[in-house]
């Protein structure tokens, strides 16, 4: 098994593991990778990436942004993979992140410290206005303050994103302070009622303060004049594509301010245990978000990820776990879209018997531990820069 992994961080596409079957314990040899079946921007994104690394566009930035569920809103497996692509591209900065901390959630990337807000959120609520991401932050009395602070503190500058809503025609309901405590600059519009994104240029940490006349939704967060690459993780626990549903129609206009170059979903877990799913009905959802996509972000390509091996008990898969795969890869050939098996990447089917027996998946066969999600990121790592390296 540790040839395995050896053979994984040299970024070989071919993974060989142990898999588990039903009746018996048997070695399966799979292929993972990253397929291209036809996504008109490959080309530029593969362009774009190569010039980072050569360092013939200085200043350049290319953004990843992942929509998901759990596995994403961990941060693990996107915070390993935004680690290695940083390493290798340059490190442009931490990217979305939700406006406070959300319980259950994480990022490797940035800490919260927050008084006197409530969070809202789209996986339970169905009656509010929510911007991208699916949270809200509402102050629940006046001088409302978020600080926000990054794992790695440096001096340099940061753009800094903010997307709120005004209940109240005012023009000092949010005020912002860096790190000496001195009051930054930041002019808005009031619209009343309605989502904008607005940015300052700060050193971090920064505070924000607000009246309770103020919704916050998510926050960019990306390093001034400095090239590489920004790996933003917007996910809820839970979700399952749909959750896009119940976002404001607006949010659209968001995704296309953040000028991703990539745009990566990974959904799939959560529709595999519904067994009322409407298999049509999620079809044409995913093609409905894949084209919304394509109109806000007519240059990004699109990766569509399969759900991680999952297994419902200890002898089967969850019940349209087959099914929701076999969807998203039609999808992504008729949508002509990237696609990444994480099944084949883990070993195939029952992988995650075996992964869990290295410690790497948890007991109840769907999530995988801490050291998991950054094996999975590091094949994920691997199969994207090979399919890089191979596009011209």
């Amino acid at each position: 098994m540790l040839k395995f992994f050896k053979y994984i961080i040299a970024a070989l596409a071919v993974t060989i593991t142990v898999g588990c079957s039903v009746a018996e314990s048997k070695t399966t040899t799979t292929v993972s990778g990253v397929i291209d079946f036809g996504d008109p921007n490959t080309k530029q994104f593969v362009t774009r990436l190569k010039s980072i690394a050569s360092n013939k566009n200085k200043g350049q930035v290319v953004n990843i942004t992942q929509f998901g569920d759990s596995h994403t809103a961990a941060d693990f497996f996107t915070g390993e993979f935004r680690t290695l692509m940083q390493e290798k591209y340059g490190n442009a900065g931490i990217g979305w992140v939700t406006p406070v901390s959300i319980k259950g959630q994480n990022h490797t990337a940035v800490n919260w410290k927050f008084k006197n807000w409530d969070v809202l959120s789209s996986r339970t609520l169905t009656n509010q206005d929510f911007p991208m991401g699916g949270f809200i932050a509402k102050p629940t009395k006046d001088q409302a303050t978020i600080q926000i602070i990054p794992s790695t503190l440096n001096n340099k500058d940061w753009q800094v994103k903010l997307t709120f809503k005004t209940l109240k025609n005012s023009t000092d309901s949010i005020k912002l302070y860096d790190v000496n405590n001195k009051l930054i600059s930041f002019n808005y519009n009031p619209k009343t009622n309605i989502w904008q994104t607005s940015s300052v240029t700060s050193k971090l940490p920064l505070v924000i303060t607000s009246k309770n006349d103020v919704e916050l939704g998510g926050i960019w967060l990306t390093r001034n004049h400095q090239s590489g690459v920004v790996v933003s993780a917007i996910a809820t626990n839970g979700a399952k594509q749909n959750i896009w549903q119940k976002w404001s129609p607006s949010w659209f206009k968001e995704l296309a301010s953040s000028q991703s170059d990539l745009v990566i979903l990974e959904y799939g877990t959560n529709e595999s245990f519904d067994e009322t799913l409407d298999f049509n009905e999620y079809r044409k959802n995913l093609v409905s978000n894949i084209r919304q996509i394509r109109k806000s972000l007519p240059k990004a390509a699109i990766l569509l990820i399969s759900p991680p091996d999952t297994m419902a008990n200890e002898k089967q898969a969850p019940k349209s776990f087959a099914q929701i795969k076999n969807i998203q890869k039609q999808v992504a050939k008729s949508e002509k879209t990237l696609f990444w098996d994480w099944q084949a990447a883990m070993g195939g089917k029952y992988s995650i018997k075996s992964w869990r027996q290295k410690g790497l998946a948890r007991p109840d066969l769907v999530h995988q531990t801490l050291q998991g999600y950054k094996e999975s990121a590091r094949i994920f790592y691997a199969d994207l820069n090979e399919f890089v390296k191979k596009n011209k």
